[in-house]
This record gives structure tokens, C-alpha cells and sequence, in this order.
């Protein structure tokens, strides 16, 4: 099996720091760190990854949910999010088709790795049954 991808769509750099050494101990190749949904929308068209990590409030025009709206409608890559605004009505407007997990900070690299091998299974599950 090859090895996975993923992009990681974060605003704090030293939280980006974290989470890429994270994803690396874990096995999983990062494709791109960026810090707006814009870029992650770009980043997403030239390299797909197979999982994103998203915050949901970036730099630029679009925050991480509308950015996520995107990406499930043109590229179908599931999201986990990753937020320090844990209040329900942020949850609720999170969830989507492509919403595979929600991690509030400060972020563990135990959780990470759970939700991001459950977010690729589930995924993968999905397609198939697509098929």
C-alpha cells in the first residue's frame, strides 16, 4: 500500500510546526502546509491529498468550513478539523459530507493519529461502496 497523504491548513506556524512533526512520526506524508482555505483549495487541485487537517478560522476571504464545502464538492477528500472554538453552533456549521472528525486544541499526537487513520478507513470504506 502506498503511503498516505495529507495537507495540513493552519494559520499558527508554530502549531503547523507541531502538527508536521506529528503527521511525520506517524508515517504519513505531508503534501503541503498552508494557511488559508484559498490555498488549501489550490494545494488540494495540484497535489490531492488523501486526509486534510483544517482550522477552521485562516487567513484570507474563506475560512476552513467554506473551504471544506469546496473541496468535498470538487475533490472528495475527507476533512478532520482542528479548532480552539469548540462552541456548537461552530460544530454544527462544520458538518458536511467530507467532516471526518473534530479535534479541539490543544492536540494530542495520540488523537491525531486515531482521527487520522479513522478519517482514511472510513473514507476508503465509503469509496468502495460508491463503486
Amino acid at each position: 500500500m502506498s503511503k498516505k497523504k495529507l495537507l495540513i491548513v493552519e494559520d499558527d506556524k508554530m502549531l503547523c510546526t507541531i502538527f508536521d512533526m506529528f503527521v511525520k512520526e506517524i508515517g504519513i506524508e505531508i503534501t503541503d502546509t498552508v494557511d488559508s482555505g484559498e490555498k488549501a483549495i489550490f494545494s488540494c487541485s495540484k497535489n490531492p491529498p488523501d486526509v486534510i487537517l483544517m482550522d477552521i478560522h485562516l487567513h484570507g476571504e474563506i475560512n476552513g468550513i467554506e473551504a471544506a464545502r469546496y473541496i468535498c464538492e470538487n475533490f472528495f477528500i475527507p476533512i478532520i478539523y482542528i479548532t480552539g472554538d469548540a462552541d456548537i453552533s461552530t460544530v454544527r456549521s462544520s458538518i458536511q459530507k467530507n467532516t471526518y472528525g473534530f479535534l479541539t486544541k490543544p492536540i494530542t499526537k495520540d488523537k491525531l493519529e486515531i482521527s487520522i487513520e479513522f478519517a482514511i478507513a472510513k473514507h476508503e470504506i465509503i469509496k468502495n461502496h460508491l463503486k
